[in-house]
């Protein structure tokens, strides 16, 4: 024992030493070190010392990954303008289509700015002028929610260390969520960037893909983990790279670009009827494939057709003891927090055509289920049986919103079809 007291003891003098403090043995010693006191003061208030730094540490943790700046319900409101402003926009926004008048003034087509299978007489103009696109300013708006009022916290070194080092924040009730909404908004702006580049930035397959839309949707197809500097022996990550955080914010301008190029007639944005059914197909997928996952996170017992019995299914009841079922829910809840904006955007953008193809009931049931599912927002997410009493199923909750939302957009394609 005494062994182990010198080795520590010469541990902490060597410690000393390197930072110019010794101790002195004998208090009657002339060449006894002075600043023995502020050694054995140091010792003392390194316990303290330590104390606080845990707590500013665990403080940064909750004021970066807890708090969500910007993310309220009414974000639409302020990236797009109120409802009601119906976009006098041809349906297909090319400089083709402008004729310039004497006097310097545009015009479009006479059937240029009509849903499709709606036309005018031959010979009656209908002048219109171009417009900055909703959709667009929603990514926009969407991005800088993420990654500017925001740190992106999926990439976050912090993040990925874990507490201390010594918990990955997955295994935590609140630390992750943040992560995981920031996630199924990804997704829906991923999902909008595709359709942007492939379908509303072009006329069908005919036109040439827009620069600016190609090149916002490759920094989106960055991964979310990213960071400057990654783990050598990740095979997903390049070992020194550019960020996530700092790929989505280069999405920004190029977005500004072309809605200015837009605005200015010099660029392409095709809202035909069957644009609009392809973007609200491929939501519906998104949608139903979160609701499959929710499913089986909540599912422990299923029924078994061939043994007529229930039998064990890939879900758990943990109730509030499940510590990842927080991270599915807030990942369908920030899906839910995009498509609330996103689908503002889209009824603006694409306002003449659900008028004139009836939708308004529909489209207005879709967004209150949205919005709906955006105000979940539990203490602990719980993953208890949808029966219990004491635990509730809010992964069960949540995929019913998902579910409503998503019948809605089938039933929204099934009248476009006609």
């Amino acid at each position: 024992m005494t062994r182990i007291v010198d080795f520590l003891v010469e541990i902490l003098e060597r410690i000393g030493r390197f930072f110019g403090i010794r101790r002195k043995t004998d208090p009657d010693d002339p060449f006894a070190d002075p600043n023995r006191g502020a050694f054995r003061r140091i010792l003392g208030a390194l316990p303290a010392i330590l104390v606080i730094v845990a707590i500013v540490y665990v403080g940064v943790l909750f004021w970066r990954f807890c708090f969500y700046p910007g993310m309220d319900i009414a974000y639409p409101q302020r990236v797009i303008p109120q409802e009601g402003v119906v976009l006098d926009r041809p349906e297909v926004t090319t400089p083709d289509a402008a004729q310039t008048e004497p006097g310097g003034s545009t015009t479009a087509s006479a059937d240029a700015g009509l849903p499709a299978g709606d036309t005018t007489a031959a010979g009656n103009s209908d002048p219109r002028t171009c417009a900055h696109s909703r959709i667009v300013q929603m990514q926009v708006g969407l991005l800088d929610l993420m990654v500017n009022q925001n740190p992106w916290v999926p990439g976050d070194p912090q993040y990925r260390l874990g507490f201390f080092g010594l918990i990955d924040f997955a295994d935590t009730p609140w630390f992750d969520n943040k992560a995981a909404m920031q996630m199924g908004m990804l997704t829906v702006v991923r999902r909008v960037s595709l359709d942007l580049a492939d379908t509303l930035g072009r006329v069908r397959g005919t036109s040439e893909a827009d620069p600016d839309l190609q090149a916002a949707q490759g920094r989106l197809r960055v991964n979310e983990r990213a960071w400057v500097l990654n783990n050598p022996f990740d095979p997903q990550l390049q070992t020194v790279m550019e960020g996530a955080e700092q790929s989505y914010r280069g999405a920004i301008p190029l977005y500004q670009t072309y809605n200015d190029r837009l605005g200015a007639c010099n660029a392409l944005f095709d809202v035909r009827r069957d644009n609009l059914r392809t973007l609200i197909d491929r939501l519906a997928a998104d949608l139903g494939s979160m609701a499959s996952r929710l499913n089986s996170r909540a599912k422990a017992m299923e029924w078994s057709v061939e043994r007529k019995a229930f039998v064990e299914a890939g879900g758990n009841n943990r109730g509030y003891f499940d510590f990842h079922a927080d991270n599915l829910f807030h990942e369908a809840r920030g899906e839910l927090f995009a498509l609330h904006g996103v689908l503002q955007a889209v009824r603006q953008d694409f306002a003449r055509t659900i008028e004139v193809s009836d939708l308004l009931q529909v489209w207005d049931r879709m967004e209150a289920h949205i919005a709906e599912g955006v105000r979940l927002d539990p203490m602990i997410v719980a993953n208890g049986r949808e029966d219990g009493t004491l635990t509730p199923d809010h992964l069960s909750v949540m995929g019913e919103k998902l579910l409503r939302a998503r019948a809605n957009m089938v039933e929204l394609r099934d009248i476009l079809d006609r």
